[in-house]
């Protein structure tokens, strides 16, 4: 037995209505009669019609695709965004198309140009280097568009993210209470405003509220990963005045300083505090566990996908979103020894 899909026709014949009409009831029922679109509604309910999605998406000049844009695939930081993000949209029509830009600025900014020529309905980026031809880039984007993690500093973009100069602030007066006065920052790149830039301010403005200097040997620049970790803790290992703890800009930075400790001989934290910044899960895991900041990074894309609803729905969202971190203080961090 073959069974006939039915069609928009097909209804619009039994109802004795043109296919306008249907559609309008489908689409735009407050533009139809009660009485005809009770009628409409009985044939499509007796013959089971089901619209087409991307026939309602074109007449609502909608393509129901979010684009989302990361850094990198790979980091479990992301990857806890993502699912945020994907419990959210799990309950509406809408469907996500996801890129890596891999850190590069330049394929963030082809990505977006892409994502805008395909028409999507909005954009959710997370993003660390804005500068100001991707600031351009952003303005340029003619769908709604919301950033996780970095302030773009365009008043019409919403941001979602946490405070991360009160964060470092907090870790760093953490270390100075324990005794620690020789503390190094590993950072991430001063041009990733979130990771980068803030962190590093509160990490001096710490240390100027106890009455010290920032000694430039005490900064060191690396990317985020455990290898870049453990060649700056290599490094900072051959300095003439070593440390009494370490302030990294993520855990995977942290993981690797402390496999170089281990590797060295120096013992965590009764040579070294470290800290870490992010709470992956490697963080509770590894031995010693990890002392770190924790982000709520799920609620990040929750946010994010629950606000780009509303953008594309023609409503108004907060600017900011700031969500709360909290220290945790795990094995790897401890008051400093004092010398008899």
């Amino acid at each position: 037995m073959v069974c006939l899909k039915i069609t928009i026709n097909d209804v619009a014949k039994l109802a004795g209505v043109s296919k306008a009409t249907v559609s309008r009831v489908i689409n735009n029922p407050e533009t139809v009669s009660e009485n005809l679109r009770s009628k409409i509604l009985e044939v499509i309910d007796t013959t089971n019609y089901r619209p087409s999605k991307v026939a309602q998406a074109l007449s609502n000049k909608r393509t129901n695709i979010i684009g989302i844009i990361i850094p990198d695939f790979t980091n479990p930081v992301f990857s806890k965004i993502i699912v945020g993000i994907e419990d959210v949209f799990k309950e509406t029509e809408y469907d996500f198309l996801m890129t890596s830009t891999n850190f590069a600025v330049k394929t963030e900014i082809k990505q977006i140009k892409m994502f805008d020529e395909k028409n999507v309905d909005g954009l959710v980026i997370l993003t660390d280097q804005i500068n100001d031809e991707l600031r351009a880039v952003l303005e340029n984007f003619t769908k709604p568009i919301i950033i996780i993690g970095s302030d773009a500093g365009l008043e019409k973009i919403p941001v979602v993210k946490i405070d991360n100069y009160r964060a470092a602030f907090e870790v760093v007066s953490y270390l100075l209470n324990l005794g620690h006065e020789k503390i190094v920052m590993i950072t991430g790149d001063m041009k990733d405003k979130f990771s980068g830039e803030l962190r590093f301010d509160g990490y001096v403005s710490a240390l100027k509220r106890k009455g010290l200097k920032v000694q430039r040997e005490f900064v060191y620049s690396s990317k985020y990963s455990s290898k870049d970790g453990y060649k700056a803790m290599t490094k900072i290992l051959t300095r003439t005045v070593v440390p009494t703890a370490v302030f990294c800009v993520n855990d995977k930075v942290a993981i690797g300083v402390l496999k170089c400790c281990h590797d060295n001989q120096i013992l965590v934290p009764e040579d070294i505090s470290v800290v870490g910044f992010d709470d992956i899960e490697i963080a509770s895991l590894y031995n010693p566990t990890l002392s770190t900041v924790s982000q709520p990074f799920m609620e990040k894309g929750r946010a994010a996908a629950e606000n780009m609803l509303k953008m594309i729905n023609g409503k108004e969202v907060q600017r900011e979103i700031v969500l709360d971190h909290e220290l945790i203080i795990r094995q790897t961090t401890a008051k400093i020894k004092r010398k008899k």
